[in-house]
């Protein structure tokens, strides 16, 4: 039996760091991997990205110009639409032929790392969801840190997701990683040894 745990969280929270050591207890499906996978040169979905935004959304090497398109639609939800419109279902497909080999396969433990997990609907193929929250203040001053990005160009990334308090209220778990990479750690080995999941 396959245990499927979302997991999703702010940016800068910390969620990566939990993934990654998920990864030691069981299979973790990444979105972000997944979404660049589905953009790569020569894909469906870049070429669908050229047709509709144009070749000049491409660099020379034939790849994704990332820093154009973030421009593009940072600002601009209509255009953040028609490009998610091209990407979602491409990366929904993946995400769910991932789980389901990975439940063929009867694997214990399946992570779905997902930054708009609810926003998505992706809660409904999980058992549980783990949220993983770091207060404003913190958060802000870890993505000032680990971006180089001014103060009001952290608060436009975070001010752009889904509000924490909403985040938390629909969650099953909640870890708080406001204290060290350790304390954190701590707290999903507590959630996986009261859940009988033991490192692969």
């Amino acid at each position: 039996m396959t245990f499927v745990l979302g997991l999703t969280g702010g940016i800068a929270s910390g969620k990566s760091t939990i993934s990654n050591f998920l990864e030691k207890y069981g299979q973790v499906i990444d979105a972000d991997l997944i979404a660049r996978q589905v953009v790569a040169p020569k894909s469906q979905g870049l070429a669908e990205i050229s047709a509709t935004f144009g070749p000049d959304y491409l660099t020379e090497s034939g790849a994704l110009d990332r820093v154009k398109m973030g421009q593009t639609i940072f600002n601009d939800e209509k255009q953040r639409q028609k490009l998610m419109t091209i990407t979602s279902p491409l990366i929904r497909a993946e995400i769910l032929r991932q789980l389901a080999q990975a439940k063929e396969q009867k694997v214990p433990l399946v992570v779905l790392d997902i930054p708009l997990l609810f926003d998505d609907g992706y809660e409904k193929y999980c058992d549980q969801v783990m949220v993983v929250y770091l207060p404003y203040a913190l958060q802000l001053k870890r993505l000032m840190a680990r971006n180089g990005f001014s103060q009001s160009q952290a608060q436009a990334r975070i001010s752009s997701q889904v509000d924490s308090q909403k985040l938390l209220a629909q969650a099953d778990i909640v870890i708080d990683s406001s204290g060290t990479v350790e304390q954190t750690r701590q707290k999903v080995i507590e959630w996986l040894e009261n859940n009988n999941f033991s490192a692969c």
